[in-house]
């Protein structure tokens, strides 16, 4: 997966604590998650998950699933649907 703050790729097993080897971020946040959907009650696709105050903390999400590679926020997929080309 690539880190949500430098784009950079992270290797290995994502823990709750898990900080970027590059920039020191934290890595287990909505916004590295899978199922961060921006506009989706508590921003997420999962339901019922808890409310998460800061999307770029970490947080202890059990339904947390790293993006792959530099995966596009879904919103972006969306429009993309429309582009001419």
């Amino acid at each position: 997966m690539d880190c949500w703050k430098c784009k950079k790729a992270i290797a290995g097993k994502i823990l709750f604590r898990t900080e970027c080897p590059h920039c020191g971020i934290d890595v287990h946040v909505c916004k590295n998650c899978k199922y961060y959907a921006p506009g989706k009650p508590n921003d997420c696709s999962v339901p019922g998950t808890e409310f998460v105050r800061d999307r770029e903390a970490m947080n202890f999400c059990e339904d947390f699933k790293p993006k792959s590679g530099s995966e596009p926020p879904r919103e972006n997929k969306f429009n993309s649907l429309f582009k001419d080309g």
